[in-house]
């Protein structure tokens, strides 16, 4: 059980991505925990972010959670958070048709015209980013559409770039790319 007085939870269903969880600690100022542990709780300040890497069926009661799902990897049960939203990979359709019979809002992240999150444009060493419809973060920001050149030196998965993005985009005004001309992943970081 996770009892959490942080910002956001990140669960990562199927288990480690440490991809990801790198790609969320590049954009720097950004307090975070990452566990696989079964239970936590947290009293007071926590980090911004705990990253949890959910292998087994977990119980999470938190305020706020982001469920990524990896395409194949299933959706997470056991989440009982004040806010939910799911990361998912577009072409996993199997997910899509759980989501909607649970009714849980998800952020669509993939290439096609329909996703809330896809890349405009992909390079061996670039790409840029595109949100192309609004997304109410977890405090009430509002984030309207928009295109982010994203620099990097090392091949990085489609999917884990935009669930990235997607959890920058829920953090609202935490979010450390806010504001932000270009994101630049170092070597090491992705």
């Amino acid at each position: 059980m996770f009892e959490a007085g942080v910002k956001m939870i990140v669960v990562v269903a199927g288990g480690e991505n440490r991809r990801l969880r790198e790609l969320l600690r590049s954009a720097g100022a950004l307090s975070m925990l990452c566990t696989d542990a079964a239970q936590a709780s947290f009293c007071g300040d926590g980090p911004d972010l705990i990253f949890l890497s959910a292998r087994e069926p977990l119980r999470i009661s938190c305020e706020n959670a982001a469920l990524v799902v990896r395409r194949g990897a299933g959706l997470p049960s056991g989440i009982e958070c004040e806010n939910q939203i799911a990361i998912v990979d577009s072409a996993d359709a199997a997910v899509r048709e759980h989501l909607a019979r649970r009714r849980l809002p998800a952020i669509t992240c993939g290439l096609s015209g329909a996703d809330t999150l896809t890349l405009s444009s992909l390079t061996a060493d670039s790409a840029m980013i595109a949100l192309q419809r609004q997304i109410t973060a977890f405090d009430g920001t509002k984030t309207d559409p928009f295109e982010l050149p994203v620099l990097y030196s090392q091949r990085i998965e489609t999917f884990d770039l935009l669930a990235a993005a997607a959890v920058f985009c829920l953090m609202g005004r935490r979010s450390p790319l806010s504001g932000s001309s270009v994101w630049r992943i170092s070597a090491g970081n992705g």
